[in-house]
């Protein structure tokens, strides 16, 4: 009989969602679930802010993602700050520490467009549609359908007028109650992130997330709202994916793309950009 994995049974604890051996990914979701459970237990609520990470984070075998206001963080550097302590708990599992090295350090860190951080934090001039897209480009995942997401996928949302990177957590029906699959009767999704601009509880953080077509159910004070997310299947206002187990990862995809970045000339893709605050506003329903 084959071991199951410490991060698996605590994942499949927190998050009692059928288990998806078969999901595209490979199964790297179990460390992203199970990195989300750790956040929420030891960074959470920590304050919410244009700032990046609740802390310095451990990079691998190859130093630290320097945090830039801790423990202020915002939405997208949660999902980047779940990712990074996902392959944290990846390299300490298998003791593989390639994915540190697969791309330059650098383009996690800086802000131009066609940086990996640049592309997941949607800064003027990027190819991206969110955090999804941004892996997808350099070969680290896929997008996928919003009906085809399992939970520790990531997803980028809009509102009217504003929108939110999340970690996807699983489905919900009008009362809030988990779905184990997709349906007719999903109205929204439960999700992780960063969240709640000038209010105590601010920072890393749940909310159970509802279509504008759902309307805005009550629900128990411990469980926050966001309403009003756009239901779309256009690639733009819901984008929604995966990142996979570093040995899918495609090298010579993720080449391209650097060498893009390396080459190019235009001052608008050499400059580093800005988190558009008035977009990404840390306000949901509840806060």
């Amino acid at each position: 009989m084959k071991m199951i994995s410490a991060c698996f049974v605590i994942a499949a604890a927190l998050f009692p969602f059928p288990a998806r051996s078969e999901s595209p990914d490979g199964g790297f979701n179990k460390y992203v679930l199970t990195a989300v459970k750790m956040l929420g237990e030891s960074r959470a609520a920590k304050g919410y802010g244009s700032a990046a990470f609740t802390q310095d984070l451990t990079f691998g075998d190859d130093g630290i993602l320097k945090a830039s206001g801790p423990p202020i963080t915002m939405c997208v550097a949660a999902q980047l700050e779940v990712l990074v302590e996902a392959l944290n708990l990846y390299a300490r599992e298998t003791k593989d520490v390639s994915p540190f090295h697969y791309i330059p350090k650098v383009t996690w860190a800086r802000l131009r467009p066609l940086d990996l951080r640049g592309q997941i934090w949607m800064v003027n001039g990027s190819p991206s549609t969110g955090a999804a897209h941004a892996f997808e480009n350099f070969g680290m995942g896929k997008r996928i359908a919003f009906k085809n997401l399992f939970p520790g996928t990531f997803v980028n949302f809009n509102r009217t007028r504003t929108g939110h990177g999340v970690v996807f957590l699983g489905y919900i029906d009008k009362t809030g109650a988990d779905l184990s699959d997709y349906s007719n009767l999903v109205a929204g999704f439960k999700y992780f992130s960063a969240q709640g601009m000038g209010k105590p509880d601010g920072g890393l953080g749940y909310r159970w997330g509802f279509f504008a077509d759902a309307g805005c159910p009550s629900l128990p004070a411990d469980k926050k709202r966001d309403c009003g997310i756009i239901r779309s299947e256009a690639n733009n206002l819901l984008v929604g994916g995966y990142v996979a187990m570093p040995n899918m990862w495609d090298a010579e995809k993720a080449a391209a793309q650097v060498l893009s970045n390396n080459v190019a000339t235009d001052p608008a893709l050499t400059t580093e950009g800005t988190l558009n605050e008035s977009y990404f506003s840390g306000i949901t329903t509840d806060d």
